[in-house]
């Protein structure tokens, strides 16, 4: 599983939702027999904060030797903005995380999304497909269900539920986020989520879809769910957010069906890389390992046509 994070209280509560919901899926994988590791990516750092992967380390020793942290030097931020408005690039981030992951399978997801039994049954019988994009379901959980004592039971029981969030095909796009699961070679065929167009962290994950779609992936709805407790923390945001789009910390809301190619060393692949402990690593700057401002290679207009791309 590869993830984005960095302690910075994000919501008030972050590290009491992360523990929860990295402690239920940790158990139920185990129990499940699923060898699994468990990538954080730290971007960007917040200076004189512990790491959340340290954090994770001192919490939960049985989980230490299935998690691997990067530290990514915080001027990769700026290097790559070309929103000043962003808060974070959670996306590309996370192609950090998916560049460098041993596992023949990734699932991208979120640090506060709980997995299902059915989910971690489907990975346990290892008969996925490659060149398949899975999708799942994710259910907005009703906001004051006590996450100290959260069981299949109660995640299941349609009564706590506040929103479904349905995925609708050929693209399967919505709350795309919070379970992306496709083998290693594909994704790093497809050089992870788009790190061209960089003015928006909203719909990067939906961006990917289509970017699979346009390279031949299937995509799979696999008629099972992931929950979150509470609505999205970005819709609940956007929601209540009176800033016109052009000011907003999430970026323009217009390059969902945008195609792209990443360069080669996506995911700062030329990254200086220094270990500092097992399985805990940071990126070092250097600008050569940052894309250009602009790329134009490959630039064409497309349309989406019945499942199919029209160039």
């Amino acid at each position: 599983m590869v993830l984005r994070t960095r302690n910075d209280d994000n919501g008030d509560d972050f590290n009491e939702r992360l523990f929860a919901a990295t402690s239920y899926n940790h158990q139920l994988l185990a129990a499940a027999g699923v060898d699994y590791e468990l990538v954080f990516v730290e971007w960007p750092p917040v200076s004189e904060r512990e790491l959340v992967g340290d954090l994770l380390r001192k919490e939960f020793p049985e989980i230490a030797s299935r998690l691997t942290t990067y530290e990514v030097d915080e001027r990769y931020h700026a290097a790559f903005s070309q929103n000043p408005q962003l808060e974070l690039h959670e996306f590309i981030a996370k192609n950090v995380g998916i560049r460098r992951a041993a596992g023949s399978y990734i699932l991208t997801t979120s640090t506060d999304t709980y997995l299902s039994g059915d989910i971690v049954n489907m990975i346990a019988r290892r008969m996925l497909r490659p060149m398949t994009v899975y999708r799942a379901t994710r259910v907005d959980l009703q906001f004051h269900l006590d996450r100290t004592n959260v069981n299949e039971s109660a995640l299941s029981d349609p009564r706590n539920w506040a929103t479904v969030n349905v995925l609708k095909p050929p693209f399967l796009t919505d709350a795309s986020g919070d379970f992306l699961l496709l083998d290693r070679f594909s994704f790093c065929a497809l050089r992870g989520f788009n790190e061209v167009f960089r003015v928006a962290r909203i719909h990067v994950d939906a961006n990917f879809c289509y970017h699979a779609a346009a390279h031949g992936m299937a995509l799979v709805d696999t008629r099972m769910v992931v929950f979150h407790l509470g609505e999205g923390r970005f819709a609940a945001q956007r929601s209540a957010s009176q800033l016109p789009e052009d000011a907003a910390p999430w970026g323009v809301d217009r390059y969902k069906q945008i195609l792209y190619e990443n360069p080669e060393n996506w995911g700062l692949g030329d990254a200086p890389q220094e270990r500092r402990g097992a399985n805990r690593v940071r990126l070092e700057y250097d600008h050569r390992a940052t894309p250009p401002l602009v790329a134009l290679q490959r630039i064409k207009n497309h349309a989406f046509v019945s499942g199919k791309v029209r160039i």
